[in-house]
């Protein structure tokens, strides 16, 4: 065969193939279009259609009067697909600058030159998903996405939006512990754990298509299900109540450099918590919410615990208020164990109401180990009564359950140091519930802190008042506990509580808090305060409860006490109902105490109570009182120097001394006599100066 016939031969031999390959690609296309078609659009569109699931609206933690304190809000992470804008050279080259101006100025965290070199760095390695920044909210986001660069939108720029949902608090740490949070590693805490199901909703889906650029779009089908948001919560929570009670602690803390503590108000009669602040000191000694001591911390509650001894003697018929003690020099013995007043008793003969109002260990501790050492179950069936053996059931998870031996495990001394608050550890939730108790007549309530839960703004839950014994106490023992712990405030321990305006019972308390193996060798204090006012018809119960105070003093009166006094003033200035004709606070026999001060508050008050006065020009002047005549001169004030406002008012100094920019810290009540800086030296702006009343 010649060369010729072997070249057309193969020639025919590839065309035949060629041929038979197009006959079968034919082939194959027909019977894939024919057969199976369906089968394979199903598959694609399995790829490219798929449900999606739908994130539900987190519901709102509300405060009582409707305002938000806790409320989801989208955010953004902005990010640049650098291989688009490698495309659109001249757009980015345009724009760069403009838009690094704008970053620069918005966040204020590198130089406009730095943005520009971070920019072109990015762009030169084509990053695809290059993080600009973080959690930017929506009405910045859609101003960024008019700036330049990004205006010129997503197929040119390369601008990324990721959207998240940011749990937020508008009141900033008001309350945060005991709001809380949700975590998936950890669990969260607070509210927000506790009532996570509820707020969470239910996740809707719907079915999506994806097409060019990995947009997706949605489809209308019968599968779709719609999101459902979750409830709202509303809180008992006063916020300004709150605020007062936060600000209260924080100082106090801050003042007797003190580890940690709380403060807890709830109205008498319903058991709603309106303030509870938790304050722990932090690595660079300030405090901040990160923990709930009101209601997770048990602890020694030390003499506040001695009118639940009171209680169960007086129940029992042992004691009432004048039954006489004998606590001699104020130690005494006990199974060679020593319990000491906090110094030398008045008398060594003392009522029963006395040795409460100065807080006698040595005599609660006598009257209980004469009557109970010998039938220990009778005094701890008392506890288990008053609610000191389990743990408060209230609407926050971590509730501590109170840490009391059985009985039959109690040592010889057990019964005495029971007695006065030791060998117990209970919350200050716990303590401050019996004290609500005797202020809501002997009715004890359950604590809580949730008004209702709405739905579309209807109520599907309501917080109804719980009465877990309506007769906790016989009268007679109810009208004792009350004179009790009213001279406590009058005669007593925490007379520096005392105001002409707003009568005050409670029980101060110092205890000794062992730390660990170590025991009582290193042992450090807490101060507190329980009580209710008014005295004579109580609203309102309150604990303060200071850990390891170190500086200042670490009696219960002035480290917990002041906070009380401050928020029950707060309190006080905000209802009406509570508040006294005029009539009745000043007497107009009596002259001003105020002997200096603003000049028109002097005419009126002098003027009020029948006083004749001079008009002086000055803004602020002395007085000096002759009789029916008020003689005002002069005083002159200058912005550069300390001012004298000893004999002011407490509210004239505040104004002069915090408008000058210091710090003021107050010791007492009534008129200024002591300051703490030296009139007429110049003004330290920030500097903290401490005035005494009296």
């Amino acid at each position: 065969m010649s060369k010729k016939q072997q070249i057309v031969t193969r020639i025919y031999i590839g065309y035949l193939f060629i041929c038979m390959v197009g006959i079968a690609i034919v082939a194959r296309g027909f019977y894939l279009q024919t057969y199976k078609g369906d089968y394979y659009i199903s598959l694609a569109d399995s790829l490219t259609i798929y449900p999606k699931k739908i994130q539900a609206e987190r519901g709102n933690i509300f405060a009582a009067d409707g305002r938000l304190i806790a409320t989801t809000l989208p955010v953004f992470d902005i990010r640049i697909d650098f291989k688009t804008t490698y495309e659109h050279k001249d757009i980015f080259e345009e724009n760069v600058d403009s838009f690094a101006l704008l970053l620069s100025k918005t966040f204020k965290d590198r130089t406009k030159e730095q943005y520009v070199r971070e920019l072109w760095k990015e762009r030169k390695k084509k990053t695809r998903y290059y993080l600009l920044k973080r959690n930017v909210n929506y009405a910045l986001m859609s101003e960024m996405r008019n700036w330049p660069l990004f205006r010129e939108g997503q197929y040119k720029s390369g601008l990324i939006a990721v959207q998240d949902n940011k749990r937020l608090k508008p009141f900033g740490w008001l309350a945060e512990r005991t709001i809380g949070y949700t975590n998936k590693a950890k669990g969260g805490a607070g509210l927000e754990r506790r009532y996570d199901s509820i707020l969470t909703g239910t996740e809707g889906k719907i079915l999506v298509q994806k097409i060019a650029g990995g947009i997706t779009i949605p489809l209308e089908s019968a599968d779709n299900v719609p999101s459902k948001p979750g409830k709202d919560v509303y809180t008992t929570i006063d916020i300004e109540l709150q605020d007062v009670a936060e600000d209260a602690l924080y100082r106090a803390l801050k003042r007797h450099g003190a580890e940690h503590g709380c403060v807890v108000l709830m109205e008498a009669s319903t058991g709603k918590i309106r303030a509870i602040a938790n304050l722990g000191r932090v690595k660079d000694s300030t405090y901040a919410e990160k923990a709930n001591y009101a209601v997770g911390e048990a602890e020694a509650p030390g003499s506040t615990f001695k009118l639940v001894t009171v209680a169960a003697l007086m129940e029992d018929g042992f004691a009432n208020n004048n039954t006489i003690v004998h606590v001699g020099n104020g130690i005494e013995t006990f199974y060679k164990l020593p319990v000491r007043d906090h110094g030398t008793p008045e008398t060594p003969d003392m009522t029963l109401k006395r040795s409460i109002e100065v807080s006698s260990n040595v005599a609660v501790a006598k009257l209980a180990d004469q009557y109970y050492t010998s039938n220990k179950q009778k005094f701890y069936n008392h506890f288990e009564r008053f609610g000191f053996t389990k743990k408060i059931d209230i609407e926050i998870d971590g509730a501590a359950k109170p840490v009391l031996r059985q009985p039959n495990k109690w040592q010889g001394t057990s019964v005495p140091f029971l007695a006065h608050g030791y060998e117990l550890q209970v919350t200050p939730l716990h303590t401050l519930s019996f004290y609500n108790a005797i202020a809501n007549n002997g009715v004890m309530v359950q604590p809580t802190i949730i008004e209702k839960i709405t739905e579309y703004n209807q109520t599907v839950d309501s917080s109804l008042i719980k009465v877990l014994n309506e007769k906790l106490f016989s009268p007679t023992t109810l009208a004792n506990l009350r004179l009790m712990l009213e001279g406590v405030v009058e005669n007593g321990t925490a007379k520096n509580l005392k105001t002409n305006y707003l009568s005050i019972a409670g029980k101060t308390g110092t205890a000794k808090i062992a730390q660990g193996k170590a025991g009582y060798k290193n042992a450090v204090y807490q101060a507190s305060f329980c009580g209710y006012f008014p005295a004579e018809s109580p609203l309102y119960t309150m604990i303060v409860s200071v850990n390891s105070p170190s500086q200042n003093g670490y009696y219960g009166n002035v480290v917990a006490g002041m906070v009380f006094r401050e928020v029950a003033d707060k309190v006080y200035s905000k209802s009406l109902k509570m508040q006294k004709p005029i009539q009745q606070l000043v007497s107009v026999k009596e002259s001003p105490s105020s002997k200096k001060g603003f000049a028109q508050d002097l005419k009126a008050m002098n003027a009020f109570v029948g006083n004749k006065t001079n008009t002086v020009s000055s803004d602020w002047a002395t007085v000096n009182n002759s009789g029916k005549v008020a003689l005002l001169a002069e005083l002159e004030m200058s912005s550069m120097l300390i001012p004298d406002v000893i004999g002011m008012s407490l509210k004239d100094a505040l104004y002069l001394l915090e408008s000058n920019g210091l710090r003021v810290a107050v010791v007492g009540k009534g008129i200024v006599k002591n300051q703490s800086l030296k009139a007429g030296e110049p003004i330290i702006k920030g500097t903290q100066i401490i005035i005494e009343l009296s």
